[in-house]
């Protein structure tokens, strides 16, 4: 279910602004729609993910790493849901509304971007070890955020070379993302998000 929202919402982004490039603007306001509740399925379906893992690898006796890197889908989650928020109340605002949208989707690719990370640098599993995988610390979600965060570069190289200047949604949506990526590693590791984390923990059946 993580899986088809999440992959979903790619596809539904990119239909989305085809729809807009083709001139097609008022089946893009009624697909509007779906989109709501497809980011509303993503945030409390992502939410529950994290707290299941944190479960999971508290049973595995993991528990301290597990709390501590709960921050990252949390976080994560929690500021694509603030930016298509913010994003929605900008519809009327369509350059402004777009560039949130966009911030707010490659926000999400961290967490495909650390998987690869992962698969490739991660040392083997002991042959026939059971249970989940050891918990990375939390600074191994720095290198694939920043690898991501190309992408608003990128939308911010071509607005310089269309528009002759950044539009200010790129420094604050983008410094917003890049910011709660590093600032993560630190509140990590503070008593306060580890209160938060086992109060999460309180809302597992």
């Amino acid at each position: 279910v993580h899986a088809v929202l999440f992959f979903g919402w790619m596809a539904f982004f990119v239909g989305q602004a085809s729809l807009v490039a083709s001139g097609r603007l008022v089946r893009h306001r009624e697909m509007g729609v779906a989109g709501v509740a497809l980011a509303t399925a993503m945030v409390l379906v992502g939410l529950g993910m994290a707290i299941h893992s944190m479960k999971l690898r508290e049973a595995a006796g993991q528990g301290d790493l597990a709390r501590a890197f709960a921050s990252v889908p949390v976080t994560g989650i929690l500021m694509f849901a603030v930016l298509v928020a913010a994003a929605l109340l900008a519809t009327r605002r369509p350059e402004v509304h777009k560039r949130l949208l966009l911030v707010a989707s490659v926000s999400l690719l961290q967490a495909g971007a650390g998987r690869w990370f992962v698969y490739f640098l991660a040392p083997p599993r002991a042959a026939g070890a059971v249970g989940p995988a050891p918990q990375p610390p939390v600074t191994v979600t720095v290198m694939p955020g920043l690898l991501v965060d190309l992408l608003i570069v990128a939308g911010m190289i071509h607005d310089r070379r269309t528009r002759g200047r950044v539009h200010p949604v790129y420094w604050m949506a983008g410094g917003a993302v890049l910011a709660v990526q590093l600032l993560r590693v630190p509140l990590s590791m503070t008593h306060g998000w580890d209160q938060v984390a086992r109060w999460l923990l309180t809302l597992s059946p």
